[in-house]
């Protein structure tokens, strides 16, 4: 049993140290080797050291195989591009995002760290530990008394949660040492950090916000701005969507080779990453009272959409070549116009138009489905005008249309529009009943359970497919409201689902095993005999 700074210590057999910290200790005791010198060196160098001795996190946690392996771990690896996702309560705001700044700030006082979170309030809680270290832990004075203050809240010339926090330093540079920041409320301007950390930049109550979550990546892409050309920047978090801006940071490429960007380390609570896994760190019985959460597979896991749990998973959205599109088809027209006419004129977020054309194979399978193709796709917010002539030249390119499907919304007249339009051009479509034009209506059910009613069985049986001839950024589109499931905008989809009103109206003959001669045969035959199509 050794005391630095006050604090009782002992070595684990089970746990490799950096260095021997009783040597340490007892040669300082004993008078062989300078205190002040040797305990500068140790903070400089070692990360564990400063979660345990200097901002006195409990032996019963620091001192963990865990903790002590990932103070290393950060240690040995990259500097810059690092992104670190690690289960909550597992220290990676201790270590990265307050132990080393604490290291980096001593080692470059000349240099500026700028911690960054979703909103500034949370990476101000952040700078206040690291303020509160410097100003009780005379250990830091002792040692650095070239670079820290003896009495930092009078004599720095900035020392705020507002303004940042200045040590001693050889240059006026405008930027503090430190200073916390938000993104999406906070950004600064003008500032330039040779250190930038990104903590806490999703959060759960973001994850509910996908127009939100999307501010997040923009402002986290504009604030790269903020770097210098020799600095760089750490990410840390936790999962808590599986779309949130981690999952972005994540996924970018580096420009030419298209290898991963970011240094990506994970740790989730398990040895596996499975309930069933064994605990990395936290009790049995911490990790147990965990699983109890709906949060769970998020913030231990590191799983924060198990496909189990999606409800319409893009995956099973299949693209398709043109041409192996079948030729026998009857193809269909869908609109979902704006409910918001004002903001999608104005392009301010409301909903966007989606119009598509789908053709369906007359036969199904031993299920009772048929193969639905998405041939043509437009998802844009738009002016009624300017919505109503895409609608006219998709319709005149998809050939023969046996339906075409409008939403009506409230006392909108927008299918009048559209049946006036095609009629400059020679098409006429019908709204009475039995003709080639539908009025799609909700007809008082819950919009997400009617979406996912009609998508989820035949999504999840492979039946419904995208032509890879779709533009590429609708169809993300419609992957994004199918990812983002019931708590984001729902355009595509719900243009989608419509499709399966139609098809109430038609009998589907048996696909069986027969010939693509004898399926023609059929296919042509009347409705009354054998026919799918039912007027």
């Amino acid at each position: 049993m050794i005391e630095i700074n006050g604090q009782k210590w002992e070595a684990r057999p089970d746990t490799r140290y950096k260095y021997d910290y009783k040597k340490i200790a007892d040669n300082i005791a004993s008078g062989k080797w300078p205190e002040i010198d040797n305990y500068r060196a140790l903070i400089l160098d070692d990360l564990w050291f400063i979660v345990r001795f200097v901002l006195k996190v409990p032996d019963r946690l620091s001192n963990h195989p865990f903790v002590v392996q990932a103070c290393q771990d950060v240690e040995n690896g990259p500097k810059d591009y690092t992104l670190d996702v690690w289960a909550r309560e597992h220290f990676k705001s201790t270590i990265i995002t307050i132990a080393e700044t604490i290291q980096f700030s001593l080692k470059e006082p000349d240099e500026a760290t700028g911690i960054f979170s979703y909103v500034r309030p949370v990476a101000k809680k952040f700078l206040g530990s690291i303020k509160t270290v410097f100003q009780n832990e005379k250990i830091l004075a002792h040692c650095f008394p070239d670079i820290v203050w003896p009495d930092c809240e009078k004599q720095a010339p900035l020392w705020s949660l507002d303004e940042g926090l200045v040590l001693k330093r050889g240059t006026n540079r405008k930027e503090p040492n430190i200073s916390a920041w938000g993104l999406v409320e906070g950004m600064p301007t003008g500032f330039h950090f040779g250190r930038r950390v990104y903590d806490d930049i999703s959060t759960e109550d973001m994850a509910a916000s996908p127009d939100m979550m999307d501010s997040v990546k923009t402002k986290f892409d504009s604030s790269q701005n903020l770097g210098t050309d020799t600095g760089h920047h750490r990410v840390i978090g936790t999962y808590y969507h599986h779309d949130d801006p981690l999952t972005f940071i994540r996924g970018k490429k580096a420009i030419g080779t298209g290898e991963p960007r970011y240094h990506y380390r994970f740790k989730p609570a398990t040895d596996d990453g499975t309930s069933t896994g064994k605990p990395v760190m936290l009790s049995e019985r911490r990790l147990d009272d965990l699983k109890g959460t709906r949060t769970f597979n998020c913030q231990q896991l590191l799983d924060p959409s198990p496909l189990s749990d999606m409800k319409l998973n893009p995956d099973l959205f299949l693209p398709i070549e043109r041409r192996m599109i079948p030729k026998e088809v009857y193809r269909f027209m869908l609109i979902d116009q704006a409910g918001d006419l004002d903001s999608a004129l104005k392009k301010t977020g409301g909903d966007p138009w989606a119009v598509g054309v789908v053709a369906v194979e007359p036969f199904s399978d031993d299920i009772g489905q048929s193969r639905v193709f998405l041939e043509d796709l437009w998802i844009e917010p738009s002016s009624e005008s300017e919505a109503i002539d895409q609608i006219v030249r998709m319709y005149l390119k998809a050939g023969m249309i046996m339906k075409l499907g409008v939403e009506k919304v409230s006392t909108s007249t927008t299918h009048l529009h559209v049946a006036s339009a095609l009629r400059a051009h020679g098409r006429y479509v019908s709204w009475e009943p039995g003709a080639n034009g539908v009025l799609l209506r909700p007809a008082g059910r819950n919009k997400k359970k009617m979406i996912e009613s009609a998508l989820g069985w035949p999504m999840g049986n492979g039946k419904i497919f995208y032509s890879t001839s779709c533009p590429t950024n609708y169809v993300e589109r419609m992957k994004m409201e199918m990812r983002n499931f019931p708590v984001w905008h729902d355009d595509g989809i719900n243009m989608l689902a419509y499709l399966y009103d139609i098809l109430k109206e038609y009998i589907f003959g048996a696909a069986e095993e027969a010939s693509e001669a004898e399926k023609r045969k059929r296919y042509q035959t009347k409705p009354a005999v054998r026919g799918w199509m039912s007027m």
